[in-house]
């Protein structure tokens, strides 16, 4: 039974009505929020804020799969499925061509992955459209559909958890290094299952990556340990007022050094740099950038997302 049109109004329409502030004429309070995303940004719009960071990345040697990974999860943080779909196409092509299948799937794959790691910083709601809207940009690829892999990776077995278990403690331990326990009792005295939750749940089957829980190979999209504090920082610095859980996974990222270690080549410059206090600045503004444009650009540039960039 569909519902009535009154309630679909209300419900997409903003919590609350643009007033004038009681302090001052002069100055208008935006409307709340919508139950609907927002048009993205014009296509030149986000055209530009992607070779913007596609360049600045290069400059500082940091390869397609971290400047994508923060990107991704910035996207997924302020809700815009427009505009994650605008970067999509983008990263499927290289000087106007498509890209190879492979670097098509290796993309795909790794917004997909960043993605989700978001369910346990965003929110499932948010998560769940996110995806859905990458989803839809894959499958209008008949061959990148096709060659996507399809099969769980988290669907932990009893003989497995205590592995998972384990690998989520220690990734944990990694990101919060001397003030692990200190954090695993405040969270407890907040709740008793809430530690429990974090290290079984998130930290274990979501953001460790399977690799180190199947004993598998990490493909090239994997988000790995320094992959995982970018998801973190720019997710949790995009959506706002969570200052001191940002603080905390920076230190993540500069703890991160060790397992960059035993890479070489030509990554290896843009790796050190992330785990720097001057890359972490570079990765803050990154995502400041991003929200500039996709969260901050005014109605009248704002269109629904075309078809093609």
């Amino acid at each position: 039974m569909p519902l009535p049109a009154s309630l679909r109004t209300l419900l997409n329409a903003p919590k609350y009505a643009a007033r004038v502030s009681s302090t001052s004429s002069s100055v208008m309070v935006p409307a709340g929020l919508g139950g609907l995303p927002r048009d993205p940004p014009r296509a030149p719009l986000l055209r530009e804020l992607f070779d913007r960071l596609a360049t600045d990345s290069k400059a500082h040697g940091v390869g397609w799969g971290e400047w994508l990974t923060l990107s991704t999860a910035t996207m997924f943080a302020l809700n815009s499925p427009g505009s994650l779909k605008a970067m999509h196409a983008y990263v499927m092509q290289d000087q106007g061509e498509l890209r190879p299948l492979a670097e098509r799937v290796d993309r795909a794959c790794l917004m997909r992955e960043a993605g989700l790691k978001c369910l346990g910083l965003i929110g499932t709601p948010k998560t769940i459209n996110n995806l859905a809207a990458l989803r839809a940009m894959v499958d209008a690829d008949e061959a990148l559909a096709e060659a996507m892999p399809t099969e769980a990776r988290r669907d932990i077995q009893p003989q497995q958890w205590a592995k998972v278990v384990q690998a989520g403690s220690d990734l944990f331990d990694d990101i919060y290094a001397k003030q692990s326990q200190k954090l695993r009792g405040v969270m407890a005295h907040s709740h008793p299952d809430l530690t429990p939750y974090i290290l079984q749940c998130e930290y274990g089957p979501l953001f460790a990556p399977p690799p180190m829980f199947l004993g598998t190979s990490e493909p090239s999209w994997e988000v790995n340990r320094l992959r995982m504090s970018l998801v973190a920082i720019a997710s949790l610095h995009a959506q706002g007022g969570v200052a001191p859980q940002v603080v905390s996974h920076i230190y993540g990222l500069l703890r991160a050094r060790p397992s960059i270690e035993q890479i070489e080549g030509p990554s290896q410059r843009g790796l050190e740099f992330l785990t720097s206090e001057a890359g972490a600045e570079w990765a803050i503004r990154m995502i400041n950038e991003i929200c500039r444009v996709v969260d901050g650009s005014d109605d009248a540039d704002r269109a629904p997302w075309p078809a093609h960039l």
